[in-house]
């Protein structure tokens, strides 16, 4: 089980990772790439100010939404507070509970304009989520290479299924 304990250790690091003002940066650009198709449904939440919160690491994520793009903010009332724990967020955006999941559960807290949160579940409930495509956003031809080169690897060895898997076990609630 030392393995498991070592691999939430991982992803508690890398949440703690992107509260960093620059990581913030780099994770607000590579999510406005993903969010990018949606700008006329963020337009309708336009000016709002959402503030994700990972409890168990004391650690915020303050977004406002403008410009039909997300924005890191510090200032400002929040018109939405969603919390959870490091895991819980986790298995959110690995796709292993939904949102309503762990809400009921009281895993996961909306505080405020609840219709902003479902607004944003709604958004990335229809998005295909590729968590290689930054990858291809690398300059030519490095990128598609490196793609192509990951997209066969684990086609052939069944990577992902085994990944999930092993996530799945490591990230039980």
């Amino acid at each position: 089980m030392e393995h498991g304990r070592a691999l939430t250790r991982h992803f508690i690091a890398t949440t703690t990772i992107f509260m960093d003002p620059v990581f913030t940066a780099i994770f607000v650009g590579m999510a406005n790439r993903v969010l990018a198709k949606h700008q006329p449904d963020l337009f309708q939440i336009e000016g709002r100010r959402v503030v994700v919160e990972v409890s168990d690491l004391g650690k915020s994520l303050r977004i406002i939404i403008r410009r039909g793009r997300i924005a890191p903010t510090q200032v400002g009332p929040v018109d939405l507070r969603i919390a959870g724990t490091a895991r819980d967020f986790c298995r959110l955006a690995l796709r292993f509970d939904d949102p309503d999941t762990l809400f009921f559960a009281r895993r996961l807290v909306l505080e405020g304009e609840t219709s902003i949160g479902l607004h944003l579940k709604n958004i990335l409930d229809s998005i295909d989520l590729d968590w290689l495509a930054p990858v291809g956003y690398l300059p030519a031809p490095l990128g598609p290479q490196i793609r192509q080169t990951i997209d066969r690897a684990i086609r052939r060895t069944h990577a992902d299924r085994r990944l999930h898997d092993m996530l799945d076990r490591v990230l039980q609630p």
